[in-house]
């Protein structure tokens, strides 16, 4: 009953559960085997993803990461269950200031626009990471490659949405992820 809305949050279609029991000299132990399909990306490379998933499955299993909406990223974006945190965190600063949407709305802007919250995570990265050099160039790159993208985007809440992240990471001067 704890790991299906996970799975769930993490973008997955539950199929079905079979339940194994192992009889052994000290005690029995329960297998619970899901047959699940990715709900939004069915084109995804398992062995890409794979890693991500485990980490993010297992940091939000042991009550590490938020079991939330934001998680659909980890397989809809390929992000992992760091990025996807640091996107929460901005979501949840937004909240604080007032912003009129909730978290859900949020979530679902960012999940229908994976490939914007990639960039989102690009943008934060480009601006914080020590391993890279020229933040300021990084930086530029990839505002701008974030900069079309936002004129296909469908709704004006959607874009109100994508845009206070991109203000929130460009307004942050420091940060404790690295």
């Amino acid at each position: 009953s704890d790991a299906l809305p996970m799975m769930e949050n993490m973008g997955l279609r539950i199929l079905s559960e079979h339940p194994y029991v192992m009889v052994l000299s000290g005690g029995n132990i329960y297998i619970q085997d899901f047959e699940v399909v990715p709900e939004r990306r069915p084109d995804f490379d398992l062995d890409a993803l794979k890693d991500a998933f485990q980490q993010a499955f297992e940091r939000i299993w042991r009550g590490d990461a938020e079991n939330d909406g934001f998680n659909d990223l980890i397989l809809a974006a390929g992000l992992d269950w760091r990025q996807v945190a640091m996107l929460r965190a901005c979501c949840k600063y937004l909240l604080q200031t007032g912003v009129p949407f909730s978290q859900a709305y949020m979530e679902q802007t960012l999940c229908k626009y994976p490939l914007h919250a990639r960039l989102l995570v690009e943008l934060f990265e480009a601006k914080f990471d020590p391993a890279r050099d020229n933040h300021a160039a990084n930086l530029d790159v990839a505002s701008k490659a974030l900069k079309p993208m936002l004129d296909g985007v469908a709704s004006l809440d959607d874009d109100r949405i994508l845009r206070s992240f991109i203000s929130v990471i460009h307004a942050t001067l420091r940060t404790n992820y690295y």
